[in-house]
């Protein structure tokens, strides 16, 4: 015959209470604070086929940019199969419109802008032009001043080993 004692029985069910809590202590999910993973500037793809329509999504990028409180600046462009694919990124902090004094020909920034393919020969691009004098006018960061690509690094056409590049500026005289 067996005989149960009730203290061991109460401690066993005990037990079995504190071990039941533990496990659903543990499902329970733990909040953190957020953190970063990625943080990007807003942004507005266009697709486009001639200059035309390139000057005419600068516009709408303007547009669209505006909302933020900023002014698109050419993130990259693509060539498809059909047709060339410009991504606008917008950005804030970037001068307005107006005159600014330059080594070379006077830039508006923010105003109509023109695309171009480049080879990496200076280093960093920052931004550039199309000048009347048919040279390309660049510079390698915002402040700095433009200066003319001499040496044909930068081209209205594609070619192997160049990339697109976009710039904000337009000669103004």
């Amino acid at each position: 015959m067996t005989v149960y004692s009730s203290h061991a029985f109460k401690a066993s069910v005990q037990g079995a209470v504190v071990l039941a809590g533990l496990m659903a202590t543990g499902c329970v999910p733990r909040y953190t604070t957020p953190s970063v993973v990625q943080a990007s500037n807003p942004s507005i793809t266009y697709q486009y086929h001639n200059d035309a329509e390139l000057l005419q999504a600068n516009q709408s990028a303007a547009t669209y940019c505006s909302q933020y409180q900023a002014v698109p600046r050419t993130a990259h462009i693509d060539q498809g199969p059909d047709s060339r694919v410009v991504v606008f990124e917008c950005v804030q902090g970037v001068a307005g419109p107006g005159p600014v004094s330059v080594t070379g020909p006077t830039v508006l920034p923010g105003s109509l802008a023109y695309s171009g393919y480049y080879d990496d020969f200076y280093g960093p691009f920052y931004d550039g032009y199309w000048a009347a004098d048919g040279y390309f006018y660049f510079t390698d960061g915002p402040g700095h001043a433009f200066r003319r690509d001499d040496y044909h690094h930068f081209r209205r056409d594609m070619a192997a080993g160049f990339h697109g590049v976009r710039g904000s500026g337009v000669h103004a005289g």
